[in-house]
């Protein structure tokens, strides 16, 4: 079976960007979540002698454009790409993963009775089922999902509850509208590692990518939830859990990583940004400080999550079917 991505998918994409983009507070969103990234931006040119103020005002406005237009755009800007790519190349390209299902007969494996003699080697014990998807059909839902929580965390600044940039603590998630957008990053962070899972296995087993990408989710959430609470609780037993569970993570990314390595340049590419992605975001959550400020952990999260979606495109441009 053959999942592409058709044409009515990309209206469905059209209507849902415009009803995201298009709302009364869009302005007021912009505005103040470009107030946000410079302040966080500031950290990183301040100190440059050669760099005016004027200059670098100009500098973080067009950074927190960039950035915000990106990760808020993303699908439109996937299906921009891979329409480009195809009219350059004068055919459509073709960037596909496999899924496959074995499934076994268990009655072709008897057990040993001094009755029954009968042996296990008998015909048809095992059947495989297989689905070719299209690659944009699987980082299609990371991408809105992705548009979605940039997108939340803008009407959290435009109404002003985070207007100071508050302290990255407990504290903040009293409001359930954080709460919301906490739970949109976990369906964000589940998707981008079921896609990357799926890319660096191809062919992929549905179940068992499906279950390597919640359990992962659910230990970077724990340390998300842990980093929120760095003030309570005893320290020493929180810190020994830490490790056990990103030891845990390593093993994980390490056993299929494993199992389906193979030369092919996109498996060796995905796997490696896998393993950098999960390392990157437990690493952010586990440094994370008392007195660390939400802009700082919104902008990282953002960052690796527009990181993640240009390798994405860069598979769309590429043709990677044709790769060797």
């Amino acid at each position: 079976m053959e999942l592409s991505f058709e044409n009515h998918h990309v209206v469905a994409i059209v209507v849902f960007m415009v009803a995201l983009l298009f709302c009364k507070n869009l302005m007021q969103c912009v505005h103040a979540s470009t107030q946000v990234w410079q302040a966080c931006a500031e950290s990183i040119c301040s100190e440059c002698p050669c760099v005016h103020y004027g200059q670098l005002e100009l500098l973080h406005a067009c950074f927190s454009a960039a950035l915000l237009t990106f990760s808020v755009g993303q699908p439109i800007l996937f299906i921009f790409v891979k329409s480009t790519a195809d009219v350059l190349r004068h055919r459509p390209g073709l960037w596909t993963v496999n899924f496959v299902h074995v499934s076994i007969n268990a009655t072709a494996f008897q057990h040993m009775g001094s009755g029954d003699a009968r042996g296990t080697h008998q015909a048809h014990t095992t059947s495989v089922s297989q689905s070719e998807a299209d690659g944009l059909l699987l980082v299609m839902p990371f991408a809105l999902i992705a548009a979605c929580t940039t997108y939340t965390w803008c009407i959290l600044r435009a109404a002003g509850n985070f207007s100071s940039d508050p302290l990255w603590d407990a504290e903040l998630f009293q409001d359930r509208r954080m709460q919301f957008y906490e739970t949109l990053y976990a369906v964000e962070t589940c998707l981008l590692l079921f896609a990357l899972l799926a890319l660096t296995a191809d062919p992929a087993p549905l179940e068992y990518t499906l279950v390597c990408a919640t359990l992962a989710t659910f230990i970077l959430l724990f340390f998300s939830a842990q980093s929120r609470s760095k003030a309570a609780g005893d320290r020493a037993s929180e810190s020994c859990i830490s490790m056990l569970l990103f030891a845990v993570a390593n093993m994980l990314l390490a056993s299929f990583v494993a199992q389906h390595w193979s030369p092919h340049p996109v498996k060796v590419s995905s796997a490696c940004m896998l393993c950098l992605t999960v390392l990157l975001i437990a690493g952010l959550h586990m440094t994370v400080s008392e007195d660390t400020h939400a802009g700082h952990v919104i902008l990282c999260r953002t960052l690796i999550s527009c990181a993640c979606s240009a390798y994405f495109a860069v598979l769309l441009t590429a043709d990677a079917n044709s790769w060797a």
